[in-house]
């Protein structure tokens, strides 16, 4: 008995190390994005760049899932499968890449932050349930603090125009991927997350690519410079894979609220890797607001204001 309870503190403890190592992994995103812009790169091409990295890692999580579990799938599922796949890991990180273009890496990290909020208000206009006491001051602190944070980085970059695109886009895909985490529960439900993540992320990857492949010459990927195939390698994998597979085993170990908690050191990560590695200044009203954020989103896990959505292995 003794040896069963050191077994599950020592299951846990593996748990919390990735759940906070997948978090700080998908905070890195951002970095990348901001210096494979920095290299020249437009939004369509970087996304692309991400996605051809990604998609053979994808194809053999699904292969690794088994092509029988896929060819039992009923028609619906699938089309779930692929539907998900193109707005949630698709638009949803196609607005998120514009949106970088435009605004801090910080600001952005804080904004994608709120999905769990929009899931609350959606969950309110599509099921009818009640909005708690708790809920309401989960999204007031949330909404508050990047309130202050936009507010403040109006004040350090002084383009208003630039500010408000890049935070509208931002909001856009935090907002359809809280509409992607409602959507897929069905069929996270039926499939499992991983299994779910690695089909609807080979989705989002071929769509990427013939996005890119529509609307550029493909020669303008190959003729990007060393440095920038360097960082499309490190955005591919350790921003994109490698989080996909350290929260999914974090999900098994710990369950989805506890994961869900852990990743609110996400924009901590981030506002720190874009102090050290984009030179982005830090100020005392910027970290009021991500504080609040943070707090309210956190809120929302400890006590559901609404009904609660199966959650995908992996964000953005």
């Amino acid at each position: 008995m003794p040896q069963d309870a050191d077994e599950r503190r020592r299951s846990q403890r593996i748990g919390i190390a990735l759940a906070l190592a997948g978090a700080a992994c998908f905070s890195a995103k951002a970095i990348f994005v901001k210096l494979l812009y920095a290299q020249g790169l437009d939004v369509t091409t970087t996304f692309a760049m991400r996605m051809v990295v990604a998609l053979p890692f994808f194809v053999l999580l699904a292969l690794w899932q088994g092509t029988a579990g896929l060819a039992s799938l009923d028609r619906r599922d699938r089309l779930g499968i692929v539907g998900c796949g193109l707005l949630g890991f698709y638009l949803s990180s196609w607005l998120d890449f514009i949106g970088l273009s435009y605004i801090p890496a910080s600001l952005e990290r804080l904004i994608l932050f709120l999905y769990p909020t929009f899931v609350v208000l959606l969950s309110r206009l599509l099921h009818g349930t009640a909005l708690t006491r708790s809920g309401a001051v989960a999204l007031a602190l949330s909404y508050g603090g990047v309130v202050l944070v936009v507010w403040q980085s109006l004040d350090l970059t002084g383009s208003a125009s630039a500010l408000a695109l890049g935070t509208a886009f931002t909001l856009a895909s935090a907002f359809t991927y809280a509409c992607y985490v409602i959507a897929s529960t069905r069929v996270i439900t039926r499939i499992g997350s991983l299994r779910f993540t690695a089909y609807a992320s080979t989705v989002a990857c071929v769509a990427s690519i013939v996005h890119f492949g529509v609307t550029h010459d493909a020669a303008q990927m190959l003729a990007a410079p060393s440095s920038a195939l360097g960082l499309a390698l490190g955005l591919g994998t350790v921003a994109t894979v490698l989080p996909i597979l350290l929260v999914a085993e974090a999900l098994r170990r710990l369950g989805a609220t506890q994961v869900a908690l852990l990743s609110s050191v996400g924009p901590v990560v981030t506002i720190a890797l874009a102090w050290l590695l984009l030179g982005e200044s830090i100020s005392l009203l910027q970290s009021m607001g991500a504080a609040l954020v943070i707090a309210g989103v956190v809120l929302v896990g400890l006590r559901p204001a609404a009904r609660p959505a199966a959650r995908p292995a992996a964000t953005h």
